[in-house]
């Protein structure tokens, strides 16, 4: 009897992977000493605004810069600039989710082709993969960020692009994210297996049926339960 193709298992990176918010409080605190003194109020008003704007802000932290600043007093377009710059830049220390490393090690030694697909600035994707030393551990990464909006996710070019060189059907694939919004419907139109995350701002969030994960689990580490 001819045995399966093993599973191919793929990742979103930011809250599926390791806590995205860790890395925007490490640019916080980076830079907060060198802004409280440009801006005269202390670096610890800095972190006040930083956070209180993080936590008001969406993925991809759209206008996270803007809102800091205003809060500050001190909006001006070329400083938020400055900051987004300064920001995609950012190369801080990292860590997974606990149990996270441990996964993609038995995973792979089960002979599962591990894959990730990851929206975002496509440098600032690059530098988390590098801190969280997890290049060495896939075999395929996909950044959307190096192609047009239009093959972001949710499409299903990340998938069908990170995929293709795996040499596993489409069916025997499982994709692992965190946000219904994004993560589940283009693989679910290819066939393939998701499983939804709850660790994250969006493990909340409920969903109609072709954007929702087949499969729930409290964080990434429990996934082989599942699986």
């Amino acid at each position: 009897m001819r045995r399966p193709s093993p599973l191919a298992v793929g990742f979103d990176l930011d809250y599926t992977l390791w806590d995205q918010d860790a890395f925007a409080r490490s640019f916080f605190e980076a830079v907060a000493p060198a802004w409280g003194g440009r801006l005269g109020c202390g670096p610890e008003a800095v972190l006040r605004a930083l956070e209180g704007a993080l936590a008001r802000v969406t993925l991809g932290r759209p206008g996270l810069f803007d809102e800091a600043l205003r809060d500050l007093g001190a909006w001006r377009p070329e400083w938020v600039a400055e900051l987004v710059r300064g920001y995609r830049g950012h190369r801080p220390p990292a860590r997974l989710y606990p149990g996270a490393a441990e996964l993609l090690a038995r995973l792979a030694e089960r002979g599962c082709p591990l894959f990730l697909v990851t929206d975002g600035h496509s440098a600032t994707q690059r530098h988390k993969v590098a801190a969280l030393g997890l290049a060495p551990r896939l075999d395929r990464m996909v950044f959307t960020g190096d192609y047009p909006p239009e093959l972001h996710k949710p499409s299903v070019f990340p998938f069908l692009h990170a995929c293709g060189g795996l040499g596993v059907e489409l069916a025997r694939c499982v994709y692992v994210g965190d946000n219904p919004r994004c993560d589940f419907q283009g693989p679910r139109r290819l066939g393939m297996t998701t499983v939804g995350v709850g660790t994250g701002p969006f493990a909340h969030l409920e969903a109609p049926p072709e954007l929702a994960p087949h499969l729930r689990i409290r964080a990434v580490a429990e996934l082989e339960e599942v699986l």
